[in-house]
């Protein structure tokens, strides 16, 4: 048998022709093969150049970096209302089995301790599903403070760790094989109050406990008593506290943030005690958090244009068959129809351009809160070079100080939440689940927050002719009232989003 020798240059040119047609893009959220080879290039090159020339104006950036005014509006104070006991009896145990990201689990925490109080059930720590797309099998205690949960809400409702000796047959895998009587299955969303009392109390009263899969957005927004919605915002902002160890890393980040290293020393393996007992008493250097939701999930189900050229169109299109089968809305509108509605999510590019015409300029510290970009450094270097003091929590803390968190994306991300929560500044690129917790908490706490108003935007990076003055002129009268001025809840909104007037009072 003869073995044909190829030359290197021969066998790297039938590679080039091989390898895509075993290509199949099941790597969530990293740049594939193909849109690697043709990285994209600036979409808007014009405004860029006039954006990286930008002049700077110390009025703006006063104005930029002013806290809020006082809106009247405060956390219910309920501290002088004396706690009511809890009934005598419970009616038994309710587990739920969270799936989604984290923040999409955490207000599925908040409804679970709202739901237990309706059906006066001890509520069983929740279960949080394996991701599929991030693979991250952490649990409730990995990432919240379970004691603290429990302590805050003694008086309002019983919680248990673990279920007792007789109910531990009650596991995820027990529902996964078969038809169960204590599994409640068919939970509409946003489902009422009553519907819990009619359909659940009477599995509790049968068997002594009820598991509710799938849990997520299963209980409603309105018509709901006074104390259940200011229960779940007593969830959602003083029971959920992240473990210790998030907590230091998270102010070890905001601390370097604030407190650049000096002469560019790199922070070594012990910086992290060293930078948590740092007081910022004169609470110089201010910072903005961005996050930029730019993964591969989130452009191929966009169907949205990025600039990657053909190889790119095609990746997300077999992406899109891949996991969606195909089915993805947006795939019926052209890019432009869809850039005209807003319903395309900002590139890295895009956001930057957004907050270089805001008035941020070169010496602005910037905190990039994301997993991974689809299309890596090559799409971040254009925000790089508008904003060369960006930093991540690879660069702000050692291997060392991040090992507890290393591939798990849940303690990613609540590492980013606490970063951003503790931020002078917030702005998500798109919205999501971290947009929409953070807006939340961060509006309960009179923080700034910038809200992208993505039909101005889809439509001003359509007009490709538009000047660098217009462009921002645009800008920052349309982002005028989107910095963090209460916006009351309406119907069918979320109150995690939206957490006034029903967890907030106006005094």
């Amino acid at each position: 048998m003869k073995i044909l020798l190829l030359p290197g240059g021969v066998l790297a040119a039938l590679l080039l022709l091989i390898l895509p047609a075993f290509y199949t893009p099941f790597a969530h959220a990293s740049p594939s093969v193909l849109s690697e080879w043709n990285a994209p290039k600036p979409r808007h090159l014009p405004l860029l150049k006039s954006a990286l020339q930008r002049p700077t104006s110390n009025e703006k950036q006063t104005d930029l970096w002013t806290p809020l005014d006082d809106q009247g509006w405060r956390p219910c104070d309920e501290s002088s209302k004396p706690p009511l006991s809890l009934p005598e009896k419970s009616e038994g145990y309710l587990q739920v089995f969270l799936d989604g990201g984290l923040n999409q689990q955490r207000m599925g925490i908040c409804d679970a301790v709202a739901v237990a109080k309706i059906l006066n059930a001890t509520l069983v720590i929740p279960h949080f599903e394996v991701n599929p797309v991030w693979q991250d099998s952490s649990s409730f205690m990995d990432i919240f403070d379970v004691d603290h949960f429990i302590n805050v809400l003694k008086d309002d409702i019983s919680i248990v760790k673990e279920l007792p000796d007789e109910f531990s047959w009650s596991t995820r895998e027990y529902y996964a094989i078969a038809i169960r009587a204590t599994r409640i299955k068919m939970a509409p969303v946003h489902a009422s109050a009553n519907w819990y009392l009619e359909n659940v109390s009477p599995v509790l009263q049968s068997y002594g406990i009820a598991a509710v899969s799938p849990f997520s957005h299963r209980l409603s927004f309105d018509n709901l008593p006074m104390d259940i919605q200011r229960l779940r915002s007593k969830v959602n902002f003083q029971a959920l506290v992240f473990v210790p160890h998030i907590r230091a890393l998270g102010d070890a980040l905001v601390s370097r943030l604030r407190q650049p290293y000096k002469n560019g020393a790199a922070p070594g393996a012990n910086y992290l005690q060293e930078t948590t007992d740092v007081i910022d008493k004169d609470g110089a250097g201010k910072f903005v958090v961005l996050h930029l939701r730019f993964d591969k999930d989130m452009a191929a189900h966009s169907a949205c244009d990025f600039g990657g050229g053909k190889a790119e169109k095609l990746a997300l299109a077999k992406y899109r068959q891949v996991i969606w089968q195909g089915r993805v809305l947006n795939s019926q509108f052209t890019d432009e129809e869809l850039r005209s509605q807003g319903r395309c999510p900002l590139t890295p590019e895009e956001i930057g351009l957004l907050l270089a015409a805001l008035g941020f300029d070169n010496s602005t510290r910037l905190y990039l809160a994301s997993h991974k970009v689809y299309g890596g450094e090559a799409r971040i270097s254009t925000l790089r070079k508008l904003f060369p003091l960006m930093e991540d929590k690879k660069s702000l803390a050692s291997s060392e100080e991040r090992a507890q968190i290393k591939g798990k994306a849940s303690l990613l991300a609540a590492v980013d939440y606490y970063v951003g929560l503790h931020s002078d500044i917030f702005v998500s690129a798109s919205p999501g689940n971290m947009h929409n917790a953070l807006v939340g908490h961060r509006t309960y706490k009179n923080l700034k927050t910038i809200r992208p108003n993505m039909a101005l935007l889809g439509q001003l990076f359509l007009n490709k002719s538009i000047s660098w003055i217009d462009f921002q002129q645009a800008v920052v009268e349309g982002h005028e009232n989107r910095q963090g001025q209460i916006r009351l809840r309406k119907p069918k909104q979320s109150i995690y989003t939206y957490p006034a007037p029903d967890c907030m009072c106006h005094v």
